[in-house]
């Protein structure tokens, strides 16, 4: 079966990557049949309910669908390949579609799908029993039944200033969410954050069914991190008040690894330069991950990935501005 997701667009690789990290972690074999900004196309045997797992875990994804068909964006490509693939399937119906496009009038391309599709069928667009979803770009119209839609508000319900423990510098949670995904950690596996300052990263994955170790130089830090997990009942933690270097003497052999290290100006090295803290952490990660395991991890300064080389196989690098005048590198490693 050929399944679509319409992807987020809000980095050009990183949405896609986060998909097939994923499928990775919920054991699901696939081909890829196309992959853009817009859109990632796959091929696999498994069916709809375990595809449907992927909502639970995915952020930067808004629908996926049940791929039908795609065409070119005239009405008469659209028209011609609709019907060729009829919709067997009995019920209610109702058509939606996103534009990508600056170019494209997209309500001829909806009428003609709608003419073919909703001839002798009831349309009910709240709750229907089918949802035709049309994605337009610049080039294709991509057409699915719609699966599921994730439900991206919760990131913003969790964002750090609705949390019980605040700092400024907390990453937004569907970034958090992506960390952790990009590790291809399974559930019931676990996930260490070395530097897990107020938790982020370790509630998204507690949220998933993760089982989560933290740890950080200060211990209000380590407080504000359990009042976090605590308030979203988070079970299956452990957390530690630790140095980096030290972190070897309270754990070992961890499944994946997801951290955002210290920027420096806001957050405190205890007078120690960046240069030496990120060879350290990267040394100490190093010790605690297991052979084969992926760590994923948040670098102000993409010129500091050198150091994390002398330890791990670099394979991925994301650019992804925070704000207008911050930039993180988000990097995978693999041990």
């Amino acid at each position: 079966m050929r399944y679509l997701f319409e992807l987020s667009k809000e980095h050009p690789t990183l949405p896609a990557d986060e998909i097939l990290s994923c499928l990775s972690g919920e054991n699901i074999n696939y081909q890829i049949l196309i992959s853009k900004e817009d859109i990632l196309l796959i091929e696999s045997n498994s069916d709809i309910e375990t595809i449907n797992h992927l909502t639970n875990r995915l952020s930067f994804t808004f629908f996926i669908d049940e791929f039908m068909f795609s065409s070119g964006n005239s009405v008469k490509d659209v028209k011609e390949t609709a019907s060729k693939n009829p919709l067997n399937k009995t019920g209610s119906i109702a058509i939606k579609y996103k534009n990508r496009s600056n170019n494209i009038n997209s309500q001829p391309i909806v009428k003609t799908l709608a003419e073919v599709y909703t001839k002798n069928r009831k349309v009910i667009l709240e709750n229907p029993d089918i949802e035709i979803r049309g994605l337009i770009t610049d080039s294709k119209l991509y057409v699915g039944l719609k699966i599921s839609e994730i439900d991206r508000s919760q990131f913003e319900d969790r964002k750090v200033q609705h949390r019980p423990f605040f700092s400024p510098i907390s990453l937004h949670p569907k970034v958090a969410r992506a960390l952790v995904n990009l590790t291809s950690i399974k559930r019931n596996q676990v996930l260490l954050d070395p530097f897990c300052g107020t938790g982020g990263i370790l509630l998204e994955a507690g949220l998933m069914g993760i089982r989560i170790i933290g740890s950080d130089v200060e211990e209000k830090m380590i407080e504000g991190c359990k009042k976090t997990l605590d308030y979203y009942k988070i079970k299956n933690t452990l957390l530690y008040c630790s140095d980096i270097g030290e972190i070897q003497n309270y754990i070992d052999n961890v499944d994946a690894i997801a951290t955002d290290l210290p920027y420096g100006k806001s957050t405190t090295t205890k007078g120690e330069k960046m240069d030496q803290l990120y060879e350290r952490a990267f040394e100490s990660m190093s010790n605690v991950l297991k052979k084969d395991g992926k760590a994923v991890i948040g670098l102000s300064n993409r010129d500091l990935i050198h150091l994390g080389k002398k330890y791990f196989k670099l394979e991925e690098q994301y650019d992804f501005k925070i704000h207008r005048s911050l930039t993180r590198h988000f990097v995978v490693f693999r041990k």
